[in-house]
């Protein structure tokens, strides 16, 4: 921008000196006759030299015209990100806040309950302890007592995965997300994930006398599904897509599928999946590859319209809970693995369903 300005400034310089010119060779011709031809060879001198700086501003002009244009979209661009970044710290300060906010008001309360606990010496030892027998005896409070724990685990859960989340979607931002692959069987790692999920929620449920945790359907196929991947990474994605689908279920059942299809398959075309599309991916070099695509269909509110072409994006959430960041970290680490990931209202029924593709390999 400064240097078409300052190349701007040079032509206006130029052009001035060449009016100053062409001025003083019309004060020529009106001299005697015998050096007319020659003033008339220096005027249109001047005028070509004239006609080149108006050429020459016209295009620094134009230039300086496309630099603007380009100042305006970043300039756009930064108020977005600012107001992207904005939201985020708002959501996140949000969500923080709710956690800690639990646990701190569980542990006054449990140290009503054991106002010794946090004194830190013999006597304050042997006082806990009769309190703790005291506490006992009495089943309305060990139940307050259980629930207030239990509480203060799912809170301090939640937090860890805040964080985490926090700590994932600012690797990928700096493009320093690193993968560490090693060969494991998909179908062991979906059961990991499903126990891992329903000890969670079970827990919570049990204690909070809620009805019984949502029933995830699973049936692997009888043929290991061998990938080379990141055990870690495909753990947290499958468990933010299980637990997004469990969010929304409405407590009805939430369905799982692994199966391997070719690259240029363009249906999953099994189980409880029939309708459900696979987006082939831009990677020619996966044409015609094995894939194993995962399916996890659940049958709650599906996602909404407006939401549904951006929900892998950063802050898009179709909850009034949680910080839009656990879809949008699952895309980078899918398409990190060369996979491809997509999601989908359900046809003919409601519910949703969020499917992704990894290279198999053997």
């Amino acid at each position: 921008m400064l240097a078409k300005t300052y190349e701007l400034r040079e032509a206006n310089e130029s052009l001035y000196s060449a009016n100053n010119e062409i001025r003083k060779k019309i004060e020529e011709i009106k001299n005697p006759k015998k050096e007319l031809s020659e003033s008339e060879r220096n005027l249109l001198a001047a005028n070509d030299r004239v006609t080149e700086t108006n050429e020459r501003f016209a295009w620094t002009n134009k230039e300086l015209a496309k630099v603007n244009k380009d100042l305006i979209v970043a300039h756009e661009e930064i108020k977005l990100l600012l107001l992207k970044q904005k939201e985020f710290v708002d959501i996140a300060a949000h969500e923080l806040r709710t956690p800690i906010q639990a646990l701190s008001g569980n542990f006054e309360l449990i140290e009503t309950d054991i106002p010794s606990l946090l004194q830190n010496s013999v006597q304050g030892k042997e006082a806990t302890l009769k309190e703790f027998e005291s506490l006992i005896k009495d089943k309305s409070r060990v139940k307050q007592l259980i629930n207030r724990l239990v509480s203060g685990y799912k809170n301090s859960q939640r937090l860890e995965k805040l964080v985490n989340d926090i700590l994932i979607a600012s690797r990928i931002e700096s493009d320093r997300l690193e993968l560490h692959k090693e060969f494991f069987n998909l179908n062991e790692k979906i059961q990991n994930v499903i126990k891992d999920v329903l000890t969670k929620i079970t827990v919570s449920m049990l204690h909070a006398n809620q009805p019984s945790p949502t029933k995830i359907i699973f049936e692997p196929q009888d043929e290991p599904l061998v990938v080379f991947a990141d055990k870690l990474r495909i753990f947290e994605v499958l468990s933010n897509i299980v637990s997004n689908a469990i969010k929304f279920s409405n407590s009805e059942s939430v369905t799982i599928s692994a199966v391997k299809r070719l690259n240029h398959e363009c249906k999953t075309n099994h189980g409880n999946f029939k309708e459900v599309d696979y987006i082939n991916s831009d990677k020619k070099s996966e044409k015609d590859n094995e894939l194993v695509i995962v399916s996890i269909k659940d049958k709650g509110k599906g996602i909404d319209k407006e939401i549904l072409p951006r929900v892998f994006e950063k802050f898009v959430t179709n909850s009034d809970q949680g910080t839009g960041l656990g879809l949008y970290i699952s895309k980078n680490i899918i398409e990190a693995h060369g996979g491809n990931i997509w999601a989908q209202n359900n046809r003919n029924e409601k519910g949703a369903t969020v499917s992704f593709s990894l290279p198999l390999r053997h």
